[in-house]
């Protein structure tokens, strides 16, 4: 029996394809297991809320009775009537009305009190750092580039199993 002479460029291709996969694996698994437990995701698109909550980030938002709230408790809230998002910490509840102040954590001002039917959820979760990757992946203008990437990255698989096939195949033969 021969001994398969182990090449560089195999270790690397299949490095790289464990790679891709496992990166799709985990996107999968994070955007269906969100889904599935009732999380919305999102991302945390500029520093207000650094360093608790970094640019970049991926948050998981579950939706919550508003009247369970807290001071201290980070939310997403509806700020206009676009449906623009925005995360801020509660750092007060007025009674009077049961709307909450916010304020980011970086941030020196209040915002504008947050009625009760603006809020979306309570931040459950930050994965610091994997918001700017799912956001460019999810981006609609990307969608395209993305289901090509899948494709090439799917036939590339099959093209090197073939040919990983035929190599063992020639090598059998010697």
């Amino acid at each position: 029996m021969k001994k398969k002479k182990i090449n560089k460029k195999d270790i690397l291709s299949d490095f790289v394809f464990k790679f891709v996969l496992v990166f799709f694996l985990l996107f999968t698994l994070i955007m269906v297991g969100a889904k599935l437990l009732g999380f919305q995701v999102l991302t945390i698109d500029s520093g207000s809320m650094e360093p608790n909550l970094p640019k970049d980030s991926l948050i998981l938002i579950k939706k919550v009775d508003p009247f369970t709230l807290q001071t201290d408790d980070v939310i997403t809230f509806i700020i206009d009537t676009e449906g623009t998002l925005e995360t801020q910490r509660i750092v007060g509840i007025r009674s009077e009305d049961r709307s909450f102040i916010t304020k980011g954590d970086a941030n020196d001002v209040y915002d504008a009190p947050v009625p009760l039917k603006n809020i979306v959820g309570k931040v459950e979760l930050c994965l610091p750092n994997v918001g700017g990757a799912f956001r460019a992946v999810t981006a609609e203008k990307n969608r395209i580039y993305v289901f090509i990437a899948i494709g090439i990255f799917i036939f590339l698989t099959v093209l090197w199993s073939i040919t990983d096939i035929i190599k063992n195949k020639k090598t059998d033969e010697s």
